[in-house]
């Protein structure tokens, strides 16, 4: 499991990263923690931060641009290129929420 910062308390705590679609677009992922619905995001040093008290999802989840395809497997491999970036890819999609997917590490 992940580590990723509380940048209020300074302490480590577990995330389950998720790249989910930004809403009404299949060209942006935002990454989130599915434990607790923030948004994550990347600081220098490859270290995942959280902000417990902000609400803001669309300002701090971390946002991965520029997913392009002409179908699913190419969207796919899109995807995990930039996400390669952070050291992950794509995991198992959630049918249930039908917009994300879990984040898998990319080695």
């Amino acid at each position: 499991m992940t580590t990723a910062i509380d940048i209020n308390t300074g302490r480590h705590i577990f995330v389950k990263l998720v790249a989910i679609h930004e809403r009404g677009r299949s060209d942006i992922l935002r990454i989130a923690d599915a434990i607790t619905g923030k948004g994550a995001w990347m600081e220098s040093g490859y270290q995942w931060c959280i902000d417990m008290e902000d609400n803001d999802f669309d300002y701090v989840a971390e946002r991965v641009e520029c997913v392009y395809c002409t179908d699913e497997k190419e969207w796919e491999a899109s995807a995990n290129a930039k996400l390669a970036e952070y050291g992950l890819k794509l995991g198992k999609f959630d049918e249930e929420a039908g917009d994300r997917w879990e984040l898998v590490d990319g080695d």
